[in-house]
C-alpha cells in the first residue's frame, strides 16, 4: 500500500468532510485533534475531527452521525457505540475519520482541550476561548484512577488462571491484554508520562526497556504451558509496579491485600511449572 496515496486519500476526505460542515447553516465550529493536530502523524494516520453544532442541533446530528458519510465517495462501513456522539467512518483508500458532535455549549475547559488542535471554523469563537481556558489545566491521576486499574489488573491475572484451568483458552488469550493494558497504564503514572507527554511517540517508543520487553515476549501461542509462563512472568512485573505505586501515590488500598492477591497467581503458577 503505497503511503503517498494513503496521505493524499485523507487529504481529500478532510477537504470533503470541511465543505459538508462549512457549508451547514446549524455548524458553527469544526476543529482537527489527534496526531495531524500534533503533527505527529504518519501515512497510517487517521483523522480526529470535531464538529460544533448550535446547541438545538445537536441531537439530530449525533442520531444522524453514521447517515453523513455515507455519501461520501468510497464509503465502505462504520463503527460506533450506542449512546455515544461520535463515529468513526471507513472508506475504501484505507482512511478513516473520527468525527465527534458537541453543542456549542459543551466546550468547557478541560486538558484534552490543551492538546494541539487545528480549528478550521470557529464562526462566535467559542473554541478559541476553550482552549485559552484550558492553557494550564494539568492531568491528575486520582486514587480512583489507581484504585480501579489495580483492581482490574488483578482480576484479569485471577481469571486467566481460571480460564487456562478450565481449557478456555482463546478466553485466557484475550485477558492477557487487559492486564498489559493495565502494565502500560502502570508504567506511564510512574514517569509521569501524562496524554500530553504522549503526543509524538506511542509505548514502544516511550516505555520502560523492561516492560517493554516483558510485554513482547508475553504474546504467546494459545496453549496452556505457554499462557501460564506468559502469565506468571507479566504478574511478576506488575507485582514490582503495584509496590511502585503505592510509594509513589501512597495509596489507601492496602499493598497487603495487593500482593497477597498476585502472589495467589504467582505461587499457583510456580508450582505447576516446578511439577
Amino acid at each position: 500500500m503505497r503511503e503517498q496515496r494513503l496521505i493524499d486519500a485523507r487529504d481529500q476526505l478532510l477537504a470533503i468532510a470541511r465543505q459538508e460542515f462549512e457549508s451547514n447553516v446549524d455548524v458553527v465550529g469544526l476543529f482537527v485533534a489527534g496526531s495531524l493536530a500534533a503533527g505527529s502523524h504518519d501515512a497510517y494516520s487517521d483523522i480526529d475531527l470535531r464538529v460544533v453544532v448550535k446547541p438545538e442541533k445537536q441531537q439530530w446530528f449525533i442520531e444522524h452521525r453514521r447517515e453523513i458519510p455515507r455519501a461520501w465517495p468510497g464509503f465502505l462501513f462504520n463503527e460506533w457505540r450506542p449512546g455515544t456522539r461520535h463515529c468513526v467512518s471507513h472508506f475504501r483508500s484505507f482512511v478513516k475519520i473520527d468525527i465527534f458532535y458537541f453543542g456549542e455549549n459543551d466546550l468547557q475547559p478541560s486538558p484534552w482541550h490543551a492538546l494541539p488542535i487545528t480549528i478550521l471554523l470557529d464562526c462566535h469563537g467559542a473554541i478559541q476561548r476553550m482552549v485559552r481556558a484550558s492553557e494550564h489545566l494539568e492531568f491528575d491521576v486520582t486514587d480512583e484512577d489507581l484504585d480501579f486499574s489495580i483492581s482490574k489488573a488483578l482480576a484479569a491475572t485471577h481469571e486467566i488462571f481460571r480460564r487456562t484451568r478450565r481449557g478456555e483458552l482463546v478466553f485466557a488469550q484475550t485477558l492477557l491484554d487487559e492486564l498489559r493494558f493495565h502494565i502500560i497504564q502502570a508504567d506511564d503514572w510512574l514517569f509521569g508520562r501524562t496524554p500530553r507527554t504522549q503526543l509524538f511517540t506511542k509505548f514502544d517508543h516511550r516505555g520502560s526497556p523492561e516492560v517493554i520487553q516483558c510485554l513482547r515476549t508475553s504474546f504467546c501461542g494459545c496453549d496452556t504451558g505457554a499462557l501460564d509462563a506468559a502469565l506468571a512472568s507479566l504478574c511478576r512485573l506488575y507485582r514490582r509496579q503495584i509496590e511502585q505505586l503505592h510509594t509513589k501515590f501512597e495509596l489507601a488500598r492496602p499493598l497487603e491485600s495487593d500482593l497477597i492477591a498476585i502472589d495467589l497467581v504467582l505461587g499457583e503458577s510456580s508450582r505447576r511449572n516446578s511439577v
